[in-house]
């Protein structure tokens, strides 16, 4: 998840808004393993399942910017777009936002990497905007985590924007 923050906040420097981040959109790259380019989607998911992130060199890249707009300060984005399950709630009700649209999407992303679903869940899209609207998620983990972690989904998980962590202590 570090690289993928420093990488959205690479972006952001550059005065562009993602505005679809989602754990499809990160790509993972394993410069010692070149294997990889040839291994099959089951392969390459067994292999995800076991290695060990922490004695592995990679590197996660983010993709597609086929949404990502140029945050102009003159005027306010209020376009509909992305993937509705990683949307916020200013996104979604197409309200005035920032960089923080990409903020939320990451507290998704982390929720979903460590609860294997994402916080919000609906199938109607009337229901699933009214969910994110509030902002209540539960985390019922098995495995504890750190308490940086839990105050990290908890700051990005903000329904507004302004309670929402603020980009410069994203890290």
């Amino acid at each position: 998840m570090r690289q993928v923050v420093l990488g959205i906040k690479d972006i952001w420097e550059l005065s562009v808004i993602h505005r679809d981040m989602k754990l499809a959109n990160i790509v993972l790259h394993f410069p010692d393993r070149p294997e990889m380019i040839k291994m099959n989607r089951a392969d390459k998911k067994k292999f995800l399942s076991t290695v060990d992130f922490t004695k592995e060199n990679f590197f996660a890249k983010i993709a597609d910017f086929g949404l990502s707009t140029i945050l102009n300060e003159d005027t306010k984005q209020l376009s509909i777009c992305g993937t509705p399950l990683y949307s916020s709630p200013q996104l979604l009700k197409k309200k005035s936002y920032s960089t923080k649209v990409d903020t939320w999407a990451i507290g998704v992303m982390l929720y979903e990497l460590l609860m294997g679903k994402t916080p919000f869940h609906s199938y109607e899209m009337k229901d699933l905007m009214n969910k994110i609207a509030e902002g209540k998620f539960y985390l019922a983990l098995k495995e504890p985590v750190t308490i940086e972690c839990a105050l990290f989904l908890a700051e990005t998980l903000q329904a507004e924007e302004k309670d929402r962590i603020s980009d410069n202590l994203l890290v």
